[in-house]
């Protein structure tokens, strides 16, 4: 008889795993039912180890940010038309293209099946969403109105997107610039200079200091190219792999943040990411201690992640949001902490959010203009020295050796 391995939600809509011999899927269900736990997932011990050594595209999968939005614009509009969740997940399922999407909608399908809420069916597939994706749901199933909250969702995923677009967009080209000079300046150390050196010995020409430094860092590019494979591939893990640890992300956003201009801009997005994410939640209907945790996962800058955390312990002994965030001055400046001031004061909280972030959208576009002004002259005049560098320790030896023959 088969094994089959589960995943299953228990009374407090914990996730349990385990094994059960059955002859099938069914069977398995069955059992799982009479002992008061959900199904989440059923899969054959034999069917998976037969996947085992194959390239599966689910496992290079990854759900988009365009992929997400599309599932909660089309989930709003299916729930708002007068269709149940099981009938709008069955056409979403139908019309889902990558594997990864349909898997994770006919889990959640059979979840809601199963009597859970929707947000409960996503919760195991978390990772894959933006962390006020989940918020947003189970506020939304708590207030009956998951069409508008999704709707609202919608709205400030499109927002964050275009958000992400934004910096992106602007630092193409510094980023291309910046590859473009590295692989200039390598390729003349590596195949030019040291071609025209090995002239210069022969002659016996007495090389200058400049051109015995850019020989130096020649022979070390050109011992192995084996080794600078290996060294620039390590670097690229190491940069990938190390700013996604917790430990790379506070470096990085050390480095960013005592780096002139640049710093202005990462300040900014994160009171933009901060100002809309605590504002829909708020709006959704969760309470302001829930709607600030979910916040501090979804703002990716360790220092206003731990400065919020703080504050959400402050406003569960009593403390106002506005008093709570004023202690950290450097992270969230007078205006907001006055608008906060104001929000609590008058019930328009969540307006006064939603308005705060659209309005310091704009000096975002303000700070990524005044960064690319100075970043694109700046790797120009690195670029142009550089080159100009390894000229001149072409050049002096030239002279040189023109000098010697006159």
């Amino acid at each position: 008889m088969p094994t089959y391995t589960y995943e299953a939600y228990d009374k407090n809509n914990k996730i349990v795993s385990g094994q059960y011999e059955a002859s099938s899927e069914g069977e398995v269900s069955e059992y799982l039912t009479k002992r008061y736990l959900t199904p989440v997932s059923i899969e054959s011990i034999a069917l998976r180890s037969a996947k085992k050594g194959i390239l599966s595209i689910e496992l290079f999968s990854r759900l988009t940010p365009v992929d997400i939005m599309f599932l909660v614009r089309n989930l709003a509009t299916t729930i708002k038309a007068g269709l149940s969740i099981v009938e709008s997940l069955d056409i979403l399922i139908k019309d889902a293209e990558k594997k990864l999407m349909k898997k994770l909608l006919e889990q959640a399908q059979a979840v809601i099946k199963n009597g859970k809420p929707l947000s409960l069916g996503f919760d195991a597939y978390k990772n894959s969403f933006p962390p006020i994706f989940i918020g947003m749901l189970k506020a939304g199933e708590i207030s009956g109105q998951l069409d508008r909250t999704l709707a609202e969702l919608s709205h400030y995923l499109s927002k964050e997107y275009m958000l992400r677009n934004k910096v992106k967009s602007a630092l193409i080209y510094p980023i291309i610039l910046l590859v473009a000079s590295i692989a200039v300046v390598t390729l003349m150390l590596m195949f030019v200079l040291p071609k025209l050196t090995k002239s210069f010995i022969q002659s016996g020409v007495e090389l200058p200091f400049i051109t015995k430094v850019f020989l130096f860092i020649s022979k070390i590019l050109t011992w192995s190219f084996t080794l600078d494979i290996i060294v620039i591939l390590g670097i690229i893990y190491f940069f990938v792999y190390f700013r996604t640890t917790q430990m790379g992300k506070k470096l990085f956003f050390f480095l960013v943040s005592h780096t002139p201009v640049a710093s202005s801009l990462i300040k900014k997005v994160a009171l933009v990411r901060f100002a809309r994410t605590f504002g829909n939640l708020m709006g959704s209907g969760l309470s302001v201690a829930e709607s600030l945790e979910i916040s501090s996962e979804t703002i990716n800058n360790p220092s206003y992640t731990y400065a919020i955390e703080k504050a959400v312990i402050d406003i569960r002994n009593g403390l106002a949001v506005s008093d709570s965030l004023a202690k950290y001055e450097i992270l969230f400046p007078n205006l907001l902490i006055s608008l906060i001031t104001v929000g609590e004061r008058t019930g328009t909280l969540q307006e006064i959010l939603v308005t705060f972030a659209d309005f310091y959208e704009e000096e975002v576009d303000n700070a990524l203009r005044e960064l690319t002004s100075v970043l694109e002259p700046a790797l120009l005049l690195v670029m142009g020295l550089m080159i100009g560098a390894i000229a001149i320790s072409i050049i002096l030896p030239i002279y040189q050796l023109v000098g010697n023959f006159v």
